[in-house]
């Protein structure tokens, strides 16, 4: 793929024209529309902008033509992207729009799938500009961690160790779930929500599984993950923080969840909020293959207490810098489960694509029954 930098200037021009062409005001003629002139059989991609700011909210919207015909939204459609001249990232299946907190240079190229695949003959670069209010807060960076496991599964229990070593030499920075799934035999800690996210994430088939901040192209198997830490780490920039405080009646098994989201960007957020239980012994229906019983199960998902992409928060509309905004919900805990043993995490969720995909900004927990503030760097 060949780059077009050195058009920049036409493709600004090109967010301005008419689709039937434009007149230039100095030389009275018309100007002719790019996009009606991608020969048949060729795959072009165009932008309705080249600058935007780094502020989670304002977007870049993509064109891609195929000859004639406009595929920026078919579903067999993939914008690419590389980051500072990093590595190419497949974006999800028929997006066409971009916004990002992280400032650089955006390169966009798109692959098609019709009767073969279609790789653009063009690219174009979109600078995300620093966005800067003079009120930003230093959040402390937190990660989400989830991992798809099994009690059938005689490898799963390697990844749920090396994730422990790996939270042992980042303390306080990574915050694990772990959804249990049916694998050769019923798995007693399995909840309808294992197969949502499982189908959010891509759909992968296989365990161990791992991702990072829900993030499909963090995919990670098998038991290290020290190299994928390393490439989450430079993946994105935090700029939100949250806080939560919660309240149980333990004779009634209620649960009452308060969460604040605070950012540094005017970005439209949405929260995720999952319970999860530790230190359930690996005995009689909860025996792990290839363990002994001794072994012991954490960060097991109980439930999800929001949509697998999150809910809304504000009104779906973007944050105001510097303020709180609020949201809380209320749940029955299991007489099954073991309070004293449980964990409420609650993440900050954003989109770079329009919100077709919602990732994880940034994420807290605390005990159920307790609280924790936000939390900011030293």
């Amino acid at each position: 793929m060949k780059s077009v930098r050195y058009i920049l200037a036409a493709f600004s021009f090109i967010a301005l024209a008419a689709c039937s062409g434009t007149v230039d005001p100095d030389s009275g003629t018309e100007t002719k529309d790019p996009m009606k002139e991608v020969p048949e059989g060729v795959l072009r991609i165009f932008a309705d902008k080249t600058e935007i700011s780094a502020d989670g909210n304002e977007e870049v919207t993509f064109t891609v033509m195929f000859g004639s015909e406009d595929v920026s939204n078919a579903k067999t459609l993939q914008l690419i992207r590389k980051f500072n001249g990093g590595e190419e990232k497949y974006m999800a299946y028929g997006v066409n729009k971009y916004s990002t907190v992280t400032a650089g240079e955006y390169t966009f190229s798109a692959k098609y799938y019709y009767a073969g695949n279609h790789f653009t003959d063009n690219s174009v670069v979109v600078e995300a500009k620093q966005f800067f209010t003079g009120e930003e807060k230093n959040y402390k960076r937190r990660y989400l961690g989830t991992l798809f496991t099994s009690t059938g599964c005689n490898s799963c229990p390697l990844a749920a160790k090396g994730l422990k070593k790996l939270q042992e030499e980042n303390p306080d920075v990574i915050t694990l779930a772990a959804f249990h799934a049916d694998m050769t035999i019923p798995d007693p800690m399995t909840i309808a929500e294992t197969y949502e996210f499982q189908s959010a994430l891509g759909g992968f088939q296989g365990l161990p599984a791992f991702f990072w901040n829900m993030r499909e192209d963090s995919y990670t198997g098998g038991s290290v993950f020290t190299e994928s830490f390393a490439v989450e780490q430079e993946a994105y920039d935090t700029y939100s923080g949250v806080a939560i405080s919660t309240s149980y009646d333990a004779s009634s098994s209620k649960l009452d969840v308060e969460l604040g989201i605070t950012s540094n960007m005017p970005a439209v957020f949405r929260y995720m909020i999952i319970l999860v239980e530790d230190d359930i012994p690996a005995k009689g229906e909860y025996e792990q293959n290839g363990q002994s019983q001794d072994y012991i199960h954490y960060n097991v998902v109980r439930k999800v207490l929001t949509g697998v992409s999150g809910d809304k928060i504000n009104d779906n509309l973007p944050l105001t810098v510097g303020v709180e905004t609020k949201a809380s919900k209320s749940v029955t805990l299991s007489k099954a489960w073991n309070a004293e043993n449980m964990r409420v995490i609650v993440a900050a969720m954003t989109s770079e694509d329009g919100g077709f995909n919602w990732t994880v900004n940034n994420v807290n927990e605390c005990k159920v029954g307790g609280s924790v503030s936000y939390i900011y760097e030293e």
